[in-house]
């Protein structure tokens, strides 16, 4: 009877085993073995942007150049489009999706790197306004006018920061159009990201415009935090890319990087 049983667990163990899924191979061991990291081709200069030869340039671009060089791998960006940039990570398509904002939502599919870069508000004004506007307080007053287009994100921001302002909507318009209307004096104030929106505007102006809270201060609203995404629950991955962000941020290289392609001149490239 005790050898029956001996034998029926035996085989019970056997059936278990052989029953149990295989575990999942982490995206970093398939990047290794087909000797290529795939990177989505997605759009924001001047973090990743291609060219009518189709060369991908940006941060983002020299990151990923070297987080292939790390692992000896070659890397190949695929052209690829916002609204299936996070879809393309799960169907495996590509292993890493770069300026990626980081969102709840998103993050329900999937996972993302610290951010190493966040894109914020600020409120732009003429440093000659004689409104006073010099700190985020100054403009919530109805006499402090903000050319906005409508529906827009920006418009989001100056209704919550600035909720008495006055707003003067536009339908499609950049924000060069914009800062127009307050150089010229029809408006007081506009809102711009930064650091991208606000480098073009001050290559432009310089010091006849006032940023607030500043270049590179954005204010604490609707802030988007970038990171690079991956597979979800893909521990090695994570570790990985995480930990290579963190090195190239500890020495000083992702610093110098963005350094080299925040400019009015990248920003605004085409080709």
């Amino acid at each position: 009877m005790r050898r029956n049983l001996t034998a029926l667990w035996g085989a019970m163990a056997i059936f278990v085993v052989a029953a149990a899924p295989a575990m999942a191979q982490s995206v970093l061991d398939d990047i290794k073995q087909r000797g290529e990291l795939r990177v989505a081709g997605v759009l924001y200069r001047p973090l990743i942007s291609p060219r009518p030869n189709g060369e991908y340039v940006g941060v983002d671009v020299e990151v990923m150049k070297k987080m292939a060089a790390d692992l000896k791998v070659k890397l190949n960006i695929i052209n690829s489009e916002w609204s299936t940039a996070v879809a393309g990570i799960e169907t495996k398509k590509w292993d890493i999706v770069p300026a990626l904002c980081i969102t709840d939502k998103r993050k329900e599919v999937v996972d993302f790197s610290p951010s190493y870069i966040t894109i914020g508000a600020t409120l732009t004004t003429l440093a000659s306004n004689p409104k006073g506007l010099t700190s985020v307080e100054a403009f919530n007053r109805p006499e402090v006018v903000f050319a906005v287009p409508s529906g827009s994100w920006s418009e989001s921001v100056a209704k919550e920061v600035a909720p008495k302002a006055t707003l003067k909507g536009f339908g499609q318009s950049t924000s060069a159009d914009l800062i127009q209307e307050v150089v010229a004096g029809r408006a007081d104030a506009v809102v711009l990201d930064t650091p991208i929106q606000t480098t073009v505007a001050l290559a432009s102006f310089g010091d006849k415009l006032r940023i607030v809270p500043g270049h590179n201060k954005p204010l604490d609203v609707r802030a988007c935090k970038v990171g690079y995404a991956y597979l979800k629950g893909d521990k090695k991955m994570a570790e990985y890319v995480d930990g290579f962000i963190q090195k190239l941020r500890s020495s000083g290289e992702l610093d110098a990087l963005t350094k080299r392609f925040m400019t009015a001149d990248q920003i605004k490239a085409t080709n």
